[in-house]
Formats: C-alpha cells, sequence, structure tokens
C-alpha cells in the first residue's frame, strides 16, 4: 500500500513519467489523454477506502489537497464533478473518518449541487447524501444548505431523472441519521413525490428503507402519506428494474402496515390497479 500511495500521489501531482509531456504546439489530444488518466487514477481512491475501510484515513489524508486542485480554477467542470464523485465513494467506503473533512468538502458539493451540468448535480447530490450518512454531527451544520440545494433538483425545473433519483438518496440518507434534525413535514410531500425513482436504481435500497424504517416506527409525519407511500410501493414491486430485496423490504412494511391498521389500510389497497395490489400482496405474505 505505501508504494501503491506513492505512485498515486506521484500522478496526482501530474509528476508520474507518462504526464511529462514535451510540448510540440500541438494539444489536441493531449487533454483527452490527461482526463482519461485522472479518471481512471481517481477510481483508485475508492478502492483503496473499500479495501482498507478506516484504515484509508492516513493515507487519505496526503491524496486529500493534491486531488481538490483539480476542483479549483482554471480546471474544467467535468474535472470538479470527478473530484465530487471521488470523495463521495471514499466517504461511503471509508466511513467515519470522513468526518474530518466535512469542512472542506461540503462548500465545494454545495456549490456543485447549482452547476449548470447535469452530471455535476447528480454527483454532488450523491456526495452531499454520503457525507451526511458517514460524517454525523459534523455535517449537521450544513443541513439548512443543503436541503435548500436539494430543493431546487425536485422542482419541474429539473430535467434530469437521475439527478432527481439522486437527490432523493440524499434525502432519504439524511433522514436515516438525523430524522430529529429534518423538518419531515415540509421534506416528505416533496420527497415522495419524486418518487418512484426513474433511473437510477443504486439509490432504491437507501430511499425505500428509509420509507419502510419511519412506517415500522409508526413516525407521527409518514403516518398521513400512507396512501401517497403505498401508490410507490405498488409501482415498485412491479418494476423489473428493482431488486427482489428492495422488494421484500417493501413488502415487510406493508405486512407491518396490515397488521397494524388493517381496517384502514382495506380501501387504500382496493384503490390500487389489481396487478399492483396483488404484486404488493405477494410481496407482504412473505415470511
Amino acid at each position: 500500500m505505501p508504494r501503491l500511495a506513492e505512485a498515486t500521489l506521484a500522478l496526482l501531482h501530474q509528476e508520474s513519467c507518462c504526464q511529462q509531456v514535451e510540448s510540440d504546439g500541438e494539444d489536441d489530444g493531449d487533454i483527452d489523454h490527461d482526463e482519461v488518466l485522472m479518471d481512471a487514477v481517481s477510481d483508485l481512491l475508492p478502492a483503496f477506502a473499500k479495501v482498507m475501510r478506516s484504515y484509508f484515513d492516513p493515507i487519505f489524508a496526503k491524496l486529500f489537497d493534491p486531488l481538490m486542485k483539480f476542483a479549483k480554477s482554471p480546471h474544467p467542470p467535468q474535472d470538479k464533478t470527478m473530484v465530487v464523485a471521488t470523495l463521495a465513494e471514499v466517504a461511503q467506503e471509508m466511513g467515519a473518518p470522513i468526518s474530518a473533512y466535512v469542512d472542506k468538502i461540503m462548500p465545494l458539493a454545495l456549490k456543485e449541487l447549482a452547476s449548470s451540468e447535469a452530471t455535476n448535480r447528480r454527483n454532488a447530490a450523491f456526495c452531499v447524501g454520503e457525507l451526511c450518512k458517514n460524517s454525523g454531527a459534523a455535517a449537521l451544520k450544513y443541513y439548512p444548505d443543503i436541503l435548500q440545494g436539494l430543493h431546487r433538483l425536485f422542482a419541474n425545473s429539473e430535467q434530469d431523472l437521475a439527478v432527481r433519483d439522486n437527490a432523493a438518496g440524499a434525502i432519504a440518507r439524511m433522514i436515516m441519521v438525523q430524522p430529529q434534525s429534518i423538518p419531515l413535514n415540509q421534506v416528505l410531500p416533496v420527497f415522495i413525490k419524486a418518487l418512484p425513482l426513474k433511473e437510477d436504481h443504486e439509490e432504491s435500497m437507501a430511499v425505500y428503507s428509509c420509507l419502510c424504517n419511519l412506517l415500522l416506527s409508526s413516525h407521527p409525519q409518514i403516518l398521513t402519506l400512507v396512501p401517497d407511500v403505498i401508490h410507490v410501493f405498488a409501482q415498485v414491486v412491479v418494476s423489473p428494474d428493482e431488486s427482489d430485496e428492495v422488494k421484500t423490504t417493501i413488502g415487510k412494511a406493508v405486512s407491518h402496515l396490515i397488521s397494524v391498521y388493517g381496517q384502514q389500510m382495506q380501501p387504500i389497497l382496493s384503490a390500487l390497479p389489481p396487478a399492483h395490489a396483488n404484486a404488493l400482496a405477494a410481496f407482504a405474505s412473505r415470511r
């Protein structure tokens, strides 16, 4: 690992042999080559984090500043989103040690939420969600700004479905770790209205587990929205794009609702299309 880290550091500093290009006046191709190379280098950091988990932190500390340079001007938007995506994946894999970097990462991620590029907004939404999930109290002071930034991504003006899906994933992670720090009465209706997920089904487990956990704990803010949630769940269980694991998780929550609120659930379930109601019943009856 020390040798791999040193090699990665040299690449981030753009000091490796393959980066020493003599200028012959023709720049065509150099940027593309560099972009492809740096994309590959940026993939190394989450890979290290995945195998080392929290033990990656001392190595990440050395790589962090050289990586962050790619997010500064005059670097193009694709370099900034490369950095944000890398940081999001490192947070996801490294866990709690990312909290030490929140104050340096969050301002960049918040700015990227308002980027004119859809890929940048998508990666920024994923990043703020993973930072909130893994950094605990360190991210709390940013919650109002994060919610404001994400709210824009749920507006009709946001045309990119994957951006919206990642915004939903971020909200779900925030609710799961700090439900008391979020105005659920304002957030949940907007969140549920954006569902089911349309494009990025990697967010499915986070999003639907969040709703299921609120239902299983009989959270007062979710109970008034049960008809809307059931309508979403019914679409998820018939979707070929969703995993059996996600559908089974939903089934358990629906089974809980039926056992606790049997009489009140009947008209909600009866209002569904028969195919949806049958699929939901099948997953709810699994043990």
